[in-house]
């Protein structure tokens, strides 16, 4: 017997090994299987490969730790650009940051109208329009004062802010038969402020200002503003601007009236670009600047003369005289809202 060098095959002769390699293909299959022993020894008789080497300490950062970081930048950079110009809130929830009919911004020039049956606010645009019944709750208002009052006390019993606020102003104006007393609207104005009304904020900082129905406060008064003016109302930020424009902190006074001329206010419009044409406190001077606010402040339909103040500054440029429309070109006193 005859044994084949890969081991799995016996012949009983010569010509029985040549038949089987070269007509039944066994050469190939036997110089395969002696190949994979030869590589299998070959493995068995190289050296084992050294230990993986240990790492003691922190765990190496991933991807993933990069990518949170570079979000909790990108959040706190947000942050940054919102506290330096916050976006204008809503007076309140109930407001809205537009008239709920015809879905315009409110205009900080012009004065809301409270529609006391739902106690929620419209443009003055709309409240000329109105029809008898309320199209926001359909109900028919009062027509007569007594009843006006009536309603608007059950609301601020049942302690809605802007109602409240609305109260405190008829009683600051002595209006619908209302006894005046600015000592009763700081109350009623600051229980507005409790619930959030940012009018209230301004017109109880305006109290605080002038020592009306409260004690002398003017740092109280800025504080109040500053409330304000941190929900993105034009009218506190203005008023700061004058109080720091009183103390010459001109160029901080600038920065105030910036964020309330861009919302719109002619008043804080006129004043920056005074500031902006002169020079004044350091203020860098900027004509095209300029021209462009007091081309706004002139357009805008104010009851407070800023309109007719920016359109005589405005004809300077051109060398155009208004008549009938000198004034001002520059208002450094608080307003009643």
């Amino acid at each position: 017997m005859l044994n084949c060098p890969c081991g799995t095959v016996a012949y009983c002769t010569v010509d029985c090994q040549r038949i089987d390699w070269r007509e039944r293909g066994h050469k190939k299959v036997c110089k395969k299987i002696r190949d994979e022993r030869a590589a299998e020894a070959a493995r068995a008789e190289a050296p084992p490969s050294p230990p993986k080497e240990v790492f003691y300490g922190p765990a190496p950062r991933s991807q993933a730790d990069e990518i949170r970081a570079r979000i909790a930048a990108e959040h706190e950079a947000a942050r940054a650009r919102r506290e330096a110009n916050p976006d204008q809130e809503p007076v309140s929830a109930r407001y809205g940051s537009r008239c709920p009919i015809c879905f315009s911004d409110w205009d900080p020039n012009q004065k809301k109208c409270l529609r006391i049956c739902c106690c929620r606010q419209i443009c003055a645009s709309c409240e000329e329009k109105m029809d008898v019944s309320c199209p926001l709750c359909r109900a028919t208002p009062p027509r007569d004062n007594a009843g006006f009052l009536a309603l608007l006390r059950r609301h601020v019993e049942e302690g809605i802010p802007e109602a409240i606020q609305h109260l405190g102003d008829l009683t600051r104006e002595g209006l619908l038969g209302l006894k005046r007393s600015d000592k009763k609207a700081a109350k009623l104005y600051k229980r507005a402020v409790d619930g959030g009304n940012v009018v209230a904020m301004y017109n109880l900082g305006d109290l605080y200002a002038d020592g009306l129905g409260v004690k002398l406060d003017r740092t109280k008064a800025m504080q109040l503003w500053r409330m304000a003016a941190a929900k993105g109302d034009a009218h506190a930020q203005y008023a700061i601007g004058v109080g720091l424009q009183q103390q010459c902190r001109f160029a901080e006074a600038a920065a105030m009236y910036k964020p309330a001329a861009e919302r719109g206010l002619a008043q804080a419009q006129l004043n920056l670009a005074v500031m902006l044409r002169s020079g004044l406190g350091g203020v860098k001077v900027d004509h095209d600047e300029a021209r462009r606010l007091l081309e706004r402040a002139a357009a805008a339909n104010t009851t407070n003369g800023a309109s007719a103040n920016a359109r005589g500054a405005l004809a300077e440029y051109y060398n155009i005289t208004l008549p009938g429309e000198a004034g001002t070109p520059y208002q450094t006193s608080f307003h009643r809202r």
